[in-house]
């Protein structure tokens, strides 16, 4: 039986088009596909969890609209336990139109809705047999209150330090024990200073393990002793990296769950982030652990 994981924060719907290439001015642009599918951080990360081989619940809110129905079925129906998921009434559902490339890359415009704005408060009780909590900063208040029950019950928590209001940021930081920053995360919560002293302002803030996703770039971390350490980026050809950061996450919280080392447990996160950016089909088309063990091999 797998470790059990639970993802605190955000749900979207995500309608996705790829295009050939992105126009310099507004026009009209076709798409050559699109599809529907299950977005959001946390709803993203406990699925490429679940798809991985851990047992995950997930935790936030969706509206009573056709879209929340849509998220909390499909989530569901791929094996993720939504029993903290909630249905606010009247609310409205987070939704976004992600845009995707010829080259994988893409642009996301997010209409958030109010869901989790009238949400009730966490049900920290929900959280109890977790090995992993991994929060994001779209649920300020849900975060926080599971980022304080982490601390207080000792079980390992981890970030996701996404682009949001630097103030967020600070205080999800301070509580978590490992904060995974990508690149504008991180510029976003210190900015204007290299990433080494980026991340060590995050370190001195309360973060056991400070961390940044630079996509093909690699990974750099630092604990408190200060040494920069880094892993380099799998070489694939990019499709699709739509969800490949949430699959990062919950790749590297499983890991950890399971007690790599630092540098295992980031470059296992890297692997399945990579073969997410192989396929398109948002993270539940992202690996399963066979894969990502095979992928592993072949590269060791």
């Amino acid at each position: 039986m797998g470790p059990r994981i639970s993802t605190v924060g955000h749900a979207a719907l995500d309608h996705c088009f790829d295009i050939a290439a992105f126009p310099h001015q507004p026009t009209k642009t076709p798409a050559q596909q699109y599809r529907m599918v299950s977005g959001g951080m946390a709803a993203n990360a406990a699925i490429a969890a679940t798809r991985l081989g851990a047992r995950v619940g997930l935790f936030g809110a969706v509206g009573d609209d056709e879209a929340g129905q849509f998220l909390a079925r499909r989530v569901q129906g791929l094996g993720v336990d939504c029993a903290g998921l909630q249905r606010v009434p009247g609310a409205s559902s987070s939704i976004s139109a992600v845009v995707i490339d010829a080259h994988g890359e893409r642009q996301i415009f997010n209409c958030r809705g109010d869901a989790l704005r009238n949400a009730l408060p966490m049900d920290v009780a929900g959280l109890q047999g977790s090995d992993v909590v991994m929060v994001d900063p779209r649920w300020m208040a849900g975060s926080l209150a599971a980022l304080h029950w982490t601390r207080l019950n000792g079980v390992l928590s981890v970030l996701d330090g996404d682009l949001s209001p630097q103030a967020d940021l600070q205080a999800l930081s301070a509580l978590a024990d490992w904060s995974v920053f990508s690149e504008s995360g991180l510029m976003a919560f210190a900015p204007g200073v290299s990433i080494e002293s980026a991340l060590q302002c995050a370190l001195d803030a309360g973060t056991h393990v400070a961390v940044v996703t630079l996509g093909p770039r690699g990974v750099r971390w630092m604990r408190r002793d200060g040494v920069l350490h880094s892993v380099d980026a799998f070489p694939v050809k990019a499709i699709d990296t739509n969800g490949a950061g949430d699959v990062f996450h919950a790749a590297l919280a499983l890991a950890l769950a399971q007690k790599h080392s630092d540098r295992d447990a980031i470059r296992f996160a890297a692997a399945a982030a990579a073969l997410k950016c192989k396929r398109t089909g948002g993270v539940g088309n992202g690996p399963d652990r066979s894969e990502l063990d095979q992928f592993l091999a072949h590269h060791s």
